[in-house]
């Protein structure tokens, strides 16, 4: 018999090692729960990277796709494009970039000249509406506007009214047009159309994303931000927020915290290139918990099962210790077996969006999967037992599948394949198509297994497909434009029927014919080589071309080519649309005519009149001669002395109109080059007025001047310069009232440029010849009675000013009197010398 304590030294070791086991079990849980919560942080955070890069990504693709058309459409309006071709351009422009609200042209007094939208066509806006303009041939990003269009940002009709969170993002471009105005290109981004592909890439409800610029202000923001575009979180620019870390120089990175919402958040944010713009990609951390306490849940009470079960294991006998534990090493690894395939099932029906389901031979529903939730928002279990068809809205068709009893007599009598409606909950109507298989159990017993796929978004996606088409052939028959379509083996597609009618050739007889196989063969090179360039690179092409009909006619066409893609996304036609414009080139033919017609009329003009004013100064220089020595020889006679004085002044001012037809004449004639150095115009202004105090006194006029503190510094002849500045004086001081005042202002103006004012009190200009006193022989009506003088001063000046790179204009003051204003290019001193003015 063996001793008592030996008979209890197995149980307490497997008691002991069942214990341990146990406890082994409870950690190795733990650390597992551990590991699954730090892996399901980490794997959120890389998907939330790879999300907010995803996002950033297209976010530029989009600015950038529009900056390169504003681009195009800059070149085309700075080239002087005729208002047709640039309004075609804009609606062409807005519909290939399906993310744009509208495409605009405005010019600096903020009228809009040209529209992609016809309600905004006209429209007047505050120049600084849509933000800052960038300088011409630069880009900019403004921030969020609330309206729909522009009409809407200008306050007329029903588009002034929005609502929150209702805007557009202006994608701007500074450009000059060929009359030296300045103008803005702009183009109307969609926050909408950049919030639908964040929530479309997030997919996941509890998730949010949003672009914001560094302010803190929404641009664009999916449904689960909470926030609406155009609102600005001034929590995403405290320490530690996305923000602040992006001013600080981090491009991308995570953070944990408030976000979008005030919740504490696990996010990723990513600067956009170039721009001071931000995506911002965040989940709830509570959610995070939540996917954390299911895995506890599914995990922790088998874990403690299990450890229960060792524990109550450990206290069986060492007899019996063996089998049993090879029982349950073999039962546990059946029920492993088992879960798993069930696990696989569950896994595979769940993730299945299409309806499985099985039924009777009837056709009463055993079995759905959860798609069936999903779609009608009803626990799948409360149809089981109901017919099949009651699910289809009692469809007799679906009904139909189940009149054969014997699965031969319905695999060969009966289909197997019909298509069905559903009202589904949110009433909506889908279509399913339904596949039915019978299968025959071992006892006899007939069941039927099949299947219902969802496919109302092919149908939708048929029907849109049939009506873009009839859309793009009503489009392509109504369009005034001759228009066709190539195919990539430059053979015809389709013409309209202003093509049939433009070229004399039937839709018919061109049909599969290769396109331009009908011109001249110099013409049909030029056209041919042109299509391949596009084909091999896509996008859009313009050129002008010569065009000859088949009665001889010379036409001039503007071409406009633009390729379109297929499946792959490869080029793989060609869509033409050309415009005659054999009408506009004619007339540009007679203006170039017309314009070297008076250049020549001008310059023989102005041979006239230096070669009579040098003539004429030869017999001034003896009548003011002789007059002089008539004046001293005739004191004593104080009436004959008064003649002489008389004829002397009247020479005196025939020799200045002499002197300023002469300078005008050089001018024009570039007879004496302007001599340009670097000068200071205070000092001119000082020498000048100080020259012009005698005549100050005499009238009784105060000269009140306001000069800079800083150097005015201009590249300048300083003899012309002198000049201007006399010229000016004068006319201030022979329009102005006696006892009046006269102001001499020079400054750097906003531009930096450097400009120079005299202002007078007297009779002003009137409106409409504010231009015209510059020209020469003109004066003002105002004081052509009074004032005298040759008309030629002020034409003297502007023909100085802009041999200077400079303008000159006159203004209206307010209380009377006018303001001549001069304005020159700044340097500096010490700065490279300009090659010529």
């Amino acid at each position: 018999m063996q001793p008592r304590g030996s008979r209890w030294r197995p149980s307490i070791i497997v008691a002991g090692a069942g214990v341990l086991l146990a406890a082994v079990l409870l950690v190795g849980a733990g650390y597992g729960l551990w590991r699954e919560q730090s892996k399901l942080t980490a794997e959120t955070a890389e998907r939330q990277a790879l999300l907010a890069r995803v996002l950033e990504d297209h976010a530029s693709r989009s600015l950038d796709a529009t900056q390169i058309a504003l681009a195009g459409l800059a070149d085309v309006a700075a080239r002087g494009a005729p208002p047709e071709v640039l309004q075609a351009l804009l609606g062409q422009t807005q519909a290939s970039l399906g993310f744009l609200r509208g495409v605009a042209l405005l010019d600096e007094g903020g009228h809009v000249l040209a529209a992609a939208d016809p309600a905004d066509r006209g429209v007047q806006l505050a120049p600084a509406a849509l933000g800052p303009w960038p300088a011409p041939g630069r880009d900019a990003v403004g921030g969020f506007v609330a309206a729909r269009s522009l009409a809407g940002l200008a306050g007329t009709g029903e588009a002034s009214v929005v609502p929150p969170g209702v805007g557009f993002i202006p994608v701007l471009r500074g450009l000059r047009l060929p009359d030296g105005r300045g103008a803005l290109l702009t183009a109307l981004l969609n926050p909408d159309a950049l919030a639908n592909f964040q929530q479309l890439t997030l997919n996941d409800p509890q998730a949010a994303a949003a672009l914001v610029d560094l302010d803190g202000r929404l641009l664009a923001a999916t449904h689960g931000a909470g926030q609406l575009a155009g609102e600005r979180l001034a929590r995403l620019l405290a320490a530690g927020a996305p923000l602040a870390r992006v001013r600080a120089g981090s491009e991308h990175g995570r953070w944990e915290g408030a976000g979008l919402r005030e919740e504490a958040q696990l996010g990723s944010y990513r600067a956009l290139r170039a721009r001071p713009l931000v995506v911002l990609v965040e989940l709830p951390q509570a959610e995070l918990r939540r996917h954390w306490l299911a895995t506890l849940r599914d995990l922790g009470p088998p874990a403690f099962g299990l450890a229960a079960a060792l524990l109550a294991l450990s206290g069986i006998g060492a007899a019996a210790l063996r089998a049993r534990e090879r029982a349950a090493l073999d039962l546990d690894r059946a029920q492993r077996e088992v879960a798993e395939r069930e696990r696989e099932l569950s896994a595979i029906f769940g993730s299945v969006q299409d309806l499985l389901f099985r039924t009777d031979a009837a056709g009463r529903v055993t079995f759905i999967n959860e798609g069936y939730a999903r779609l009608s928002g009803h626990a799948a279990g409360r149809v089981v037992g109901l017919p099949l068809q009651q699910l289809f809205g009692g469809s007799p068709r679906v009904a139909a599948l189940f009149d054969a009893r014997d699965a031969d007599e319905a695999d060969e009598a009966r289909p197997h394949q019909v298509r069905a409606d559903w009202l589904a909950p949110d009433g909506q109507a889908r279509s399913f198509e339904i596949h039915l298989v019978p299968l025959r159990r071992s006892d006899g017993v007939l069941e039927w297994v099949g299947s219902a796929a969802d496919v109302s978004g092919l149908m939708r996606a048929q029907a849109e497909l049939r009506a873009q088409l009839g859309l793009a052939r009503s489009l392509l028959a109504s369009s005034p434009l001759p228009m066709s379509v190539l195919d990539s083996d430059n053979r015809y597609l389709d013409v309209n029927r202003a093509w049939e009618q433009f070229t004399g050739r039937k839709r018919g007889d061109v049909l599969g014919r290769r396109a331009a196989g009908y011109l001249r063969p110099e013409e049909a090179a030029l056209h041919d080589a042109r299509d391949a360039e596009l084909l091999a690179r896509g996008g859009e092409m313009n050129y002008e071309a010569v065009w000859h009909g088949a009665d001889g006619r010379r036409r001039d066409l503007f071409i406009s080519k633009a390729t379109f893609p297929d499946a792959q996304g490869r080029p793989m036609g060609i869509v033409v649309c050309f415009m005659d414009i054999s009408e506009f080139r004619e007339a540009e033919r007679a203006t170039r005519a017309a314009r070297d017609a008076a250049l020549q009329a001008s310059r023989a003009k102005s041979d006239f009149i230096a070669n009579v004013s040098h003539e004429l100064r030869t017999p001034l220089q003896s009548i003011l001669g002789f007059s002089e020595i008539g004046a001293l020889r005739t004191r004593q006679e104080p009436r004959l002395a008064e003649l002489f004085a008389d004829v002397h002044r009247a020479g005196e001012r025939m020799l200045s109109l002499v002197n300023d037809l002469l300078d005008l004449s050089k001018i024009e004639h570039g007879a004496e080059p302007i001599q340009p150095e670097r000068l200071d115009l205070r000092p001119l202004a000082t020498e000048v007025a100080r020259e012009l105090r005698p005549q100050l006194a005499a009238k009784g006029l105060q000269l009140q001047t306001a000069l800079a503190d800083e150097e005015l510094v201009v590249l300048a002849d300083p003899l012309r310069l002198l000049q201007v500045l006399r010229n000016l004086l004068a006319n201030a001081i022979r329009f102005s009232p006696e006892g009046g005042c006269i102001e001499l202002a020079a400054v750097h103006d906003e531009e930096g440029e450097v400009r120079l004012d005299v202002a007078d009190r007297g009779p002003g200009i009137p409106p409409a010849e504010l231009e015209t006193i510059f020209e020469a022989f003109v004066q003002s009506s105002a004081t052509r009675e009074a004032a005298g003088g040759t008309g030629l001063g002020l034409a003297i000046c502007r023909r100085i000013a802009q041999a200077h790179g400079g303008r000159i204009w006159a203004a209206n003051r307010d209380g009377g009197g006018a303001v001549i204003s001069l304005v020159l290019p700044a340097t500096r001193f010490g700065d490279t010398t300009r090659a010529a003015l």
